[in-house]
């Protein structure tokens, strides 16, 4: 199966990266100044990601879930109108007698 780049699930990664790279980026200065404040740069910069990948995905789920809640209405709409409508041609076959 191909890949597709425009996927949410891609762009969720890109994006999640990007904000690594720039809190990195942002913090990096200050955290070569000693190794504690380099590891606790690190575990800041490891908290942002982890909550900004969480929120993606809790908003995938959310967009998820109602285009799941969507399809299902027009599911059953689709369904009701081919139950009507076998039921109108079995009724026209049985009262078209030869």
């Amino acid at each position: 199966m191909k890949r597709n780049p425009n996927s949410p699930n891609a762009l969720a990664k890109i994006l999640v990266c990007a904000c690594a790279v720039v809190l990195i980026t942002a913090g990096s200065p200050r955290a070569f100044a000693s190794r504690d404040s380099l590891k606790h740069v690190a575990r800041k910069i490891g908290h942002a990601t982890g909550r900004a990948a969480h929120d993606i995905g809790h908003s995938a789920k959310k967009a998820g879930k109602e285009i799941g809640h969507d399809a299902k209405k027009v599911g059953k709409a689709i369904g009701a109108a081919a139950r009507a409508g076998g039921r109108a041609f079995k009724r026209a076959v049985k009262d078209h007698k030869h």
